[in-house]
């Protein structure tokens, strides 16, 4: 019989929590690796190849089988295994609950449609930075070897491609993606630093490190922000994960209607001289909307954590 996790040091939970995600992921990776390698006759020298991806019609059911396996893998079964062990209600420690505010489901889906054109300017900013010869290699290798992969996954032009790309790409990630960065990671680092800002941009930069696209690092970090002043503010990462579905889903759509945005996927949005004020005005609107977020919100973090300073009364058992 132990004490919930939550009232140990905030250090100790981050490394059983990381340890425990990348051992879930590598056993059911390669479980599932080998499985879906047996049902579609790819190998996994075959699929680790993006040449070859369009010449064997298995890769997409490949593809995709290992999208369910990181969702589920790394971010879904470690999150709800680590909530579990950490409090006796984990659902309402992940914070899946209603937004304090119904507004907030409002406000969720407008700031992330509003933030497209600050996201796309400091993309087109981003993409100037060289990082050295070396570094940049490397690092353009990462970026065309994941341009590839989503050309590949979003060729296909019936709706129910569509239907399955929604489904594979936003809604994995804004459920898996939101669950490990701000329902799990985002809340230990405000803990740990006692500070809501604090611990919502750290948990943004990690989030954006996670991809290991530096071409677009600075617009993905502004994005984790945004979406972990939601879930704070809110208090509802139902609320978090919409806005992500959202931003995410409106890509997949846009794809598909034109295909044509598939031929360069580091390309910007918007084009001209008046790109820049664009992005400025969507900053501006951007800001304010988190500021009526903060307005309205009820989020304290003495109430957050206040069991979590003291042992429990309740205890899990195994």
């Amino acid at each position: 019989m132990q004490t919930y996790l939550k009232t140990k040091p905030v250090i100790v939970q981050l490394l059983l929590f990381i340890g425990m995600a990348f051992g879930i992921f590598l056993v059911i990776g390669l479980i599932g690796a080998a499985i879906l390698s047996k049902v579609t006759g790819v190998s996994m020298l075959t699929f680790s190849n993006t040449d070859n991806w369009n010449n064997n019609p298995g890769i997409l059911v490949f593809v995709r089988g290992m999208l369910v396996v990181q969702f589920l893998g790394l971010f879904v079964i470690p999150s709800l295994l680590f909530a579990y062990f950490s409090d006796p209600q984990p659902l309402e420690y992940l914070g899946l609950r209603q937004p304090s505010k119904p507004l907030y489901w409002g406000i969720a889906i407008v700031v992330m449609l509003l933030a497209i054109p600050l996201v796309d300017y400091t993309g087109a900013l981003n993409r100037q930075v060289h990082f050295g010869a070396g570094m940049q290699q490397w690092i353009q290798g990462m970026e065309d070897e994941a341009a590839k992969q989503i050309k590949f996954m979003l060729s296909g032009n019936h709706i129910a491609d569509l239907i399955l790309n929604l489904i594979f790409i936003p809604l994995f990630a804004a459920i898996g993606e939101e669950l490990f960065f701000r329902g799990i990671l985002q809340r230990l680092l405000i803990r740990a630093t006692k500070n809501a800002w604090v611990g919502i941009i750290i948990a943004a930069f990690v989030f954006s490190f996670f991809h290991l696209q530096f071409f677009g690092f600075v617009p993905r970090f502004l994005l984790g922000i945004i979406l972990g002043a939601i879930y704070w503010y809110s208090g509802s990462l139902w609320a978090a994960m919409l806005a992500h579905f959202v931003y995410d889903g409106f890509f997949i759509v846009l794809a598909y209607f034109k295909p044509k945005m598939l031929d360069d996927t580091s390309a910007s949005m918007f084009e001209g001289s008046g790109i820049a004020l664009m992005a400025l005005v969507s900053a501006v609107l951007v800001i304010g909307l988190v500021w009526l977020m903060r307005k309205n919100s009820t989020a304290d973090y003495d109430q957050t954590y206040k069991d979590d300073f003291q042992p429990s009364n309740q205890d899990f058992t195994f």
